[in-house]
């Protein structure tokens, strides 16, 4: 069932991939304003965007100024350098090569909650990973959601549902992946206490969605000019129908792939990095849901820092790892989990350039 709405559909020149909007501070993904209401909205939206990236901007430089001072005395480069420099060529390539067919898990998984292509689905879910890379605050959901709707024509409501689904399912992935640790190893790195009210939490949200499922309500809003303005009742109604409408089974089917690959992807890793370790899978479900949670902090790009720390720590933690080899594994396994889906947004940015130019040269 198709979720489109004629008011929100882009225009013809939409389809034109233009990277000054994608990297606007705003977005670029609200419709246009018909009335000084949404004048007036858009402006706010602005002018909170520009002042959260200055107060980002103050807190990375904080943290990486902390984390510098810390490596300043606490790790011998020479060392360091010596340890990237064993780092196994085969290792990045074989982890690069799963991490592939994780990106094909969720592009599927986002093509089934659009009813779309695999292409599109893989082309939005892969753009989204690399502007998280590249830009703080996760900005990069916000980017999925805009080149969604400019340049596949997906519906601004239905996109953003099947971004907030998409993080529903995760986050039910990853409680369910904390149970098993906590279950298997009696694991005091996750608080059974705060995991438990979490399942509890998402199992409601859960029950609610599956009860409007059944019920098929489509809530509207009240009537107000800043809410014609901004079309909102258009895109609420959008979002509903998605949500009522796609594939649970289906869903969690991906969802499950993409994160027993993940498992799987940090076991063979970490496997072949620090192979004088005994790393199991419950060891390499650990390592995923620390790193997750690291990166999961709105703050550098691709929770640069943070993800190492936390995978530094565990290392160190755990299996008394000297710090210059955890933190070698550490970035060896965070590029390979990077480099794909950047070296492929980067190829796909070039080609719509050149067509650009071309189109320019032409006209």
């Amino acid at each position: 069932m198709s979720v489109e709405d004629d008011r929100l559909r882009p225009t013809p020149f939409a389809r034109e991939f233009r990277l000054s909007e994608i990297l606007s501070p705003a977005g670029g993904f609200s419709p246009s304003p018909v009335s000084s209401g949404s004048h007036l909205a858009a402006g706010s939206l602005k002018y909170i965007s520009q002042r959260g990236g200055y107060v980002a901007l103050i807190l990375n430089a904080c943290f990486f100024a902390f984390l510098s001072y810390w490596l300043y005395h606490n790790i011998e480069f020479a060392d360091l350098a010596s340890q990237l420099k064993q780092i196994p060529l085969t290792a990045i390539l074989v982890a690069m090569t799963m991490n592939m067919f994780v990106l094909l898990f969720y592009g599927s998984r986002l093509s089934t909650l659009l009813d779309g292509g695999l292409f599109s689905g893989f082309l939005i879910a892969t753009m989204g990973f690399t502007f998280n890379s590249l830009i703080p605050l996760r900005a990069g959901e916000g980017v999925k959601i805009y080149f969604g709707h400019s340049y596949f024509r997906h519906a601004i409501g239905g996109i953003s549902a099947a971004v907030l689904l998409e993080k529903l399912y995760d986050l039910t992935a990853i409680i369910i992946l904390s149970l098993l640790i906590v279950v298997s190893s009696n694991s005091s790195i996750i608080d059974s206490r705060i995991l438990i009210a979490a399942a509890a939490i998402i199992s409601m949200i859960f029950a609610g969605i599956f009860t409007f499922r059944r019920k098929g309500v489509i809530w509207s809003l009240p009537k107000s000019r800043i809410v014609e303005a901004m079309r909102l009742d258009a895109i609420f109604q959008q979002a509903e129908r998605l949500i009522a409408d796609h594939s649970a089974a289906r869903t969690a089917f991906f969802t499950a792939s993409i994160w027993m690959t993940h498992v799987c992807l940090v076991y063979v890793a970490f496997r072949m990095l620090l192979p004088e370790i005994e790393f199991g899978f419950i060891h390499a479900m650990t390592l995923l849901i620390v790193g997750a949670l690291a990166i999961a902090v709105p703050a550098s790009p691709a929770g640069l820092g943070l993800f190492e720390a936390g995978i530094v720590a565990y290392l160190v933690n755990a299996y008394g790892v000297q710090k210059e080899r955890a933190i070698s594994a550490a970035l060896a396994y965070h590029f390979s989990i990077t480099a794909p889906h950047t070296l492929i947004v980067i190829g796909f940015l070039g080609v719509a350039f050149f067509r650009w130019l071309k189109e320019r040269s032409t006209a």
